[in-house]
């Protein structure tokens, strides 16, 4: 049981720290910037982007940083899987209902 709360006080410590640097955003240093990329790109959960986004201090440079470098976005892939499994539901409802 210690063990997960240790788990769970470093990502929040890991995130307090990420909150930071994104507060200073957009005037970062390299170092800072490369440690955004690699923690959203690595270590951020669904759960700690959401806590991050919900933060209303860092909101705009948030925002900026998510405009600036396509953070926080649906995938490309993840996008267009969506709409053909939309089309695929929509054209078995079709057939169920009319019977084609």
């Amino acid at each position: 049981m210690t063990r997960i709360r240790k788990c769970q006080n470093d990502r929040a410590l890991r995130r307090v720290a990420i909150e930071h640097i994104i507060a200073r955003y957009p005037a970062i240093d390299t170092a800072d910037h490369d440690r955004l990329f690699d923690y959203f790109r690595n270590e951020a959960r669904a759960k700690d982007r959401a806590a991050i986004r919900a933060n209303p201090a860092i909101r705009p440079q948030y925002r900026q940083l998510c405009r600036d470098h396509s953070i926080d976005r649906l995938p490309l892939v993840n996008a267009i899987a969506g709409v053909i499994l939309a089309f695929v539901l929509v054209l078995g409802v079709i057939v169920l209902l009319f019977g084609f």
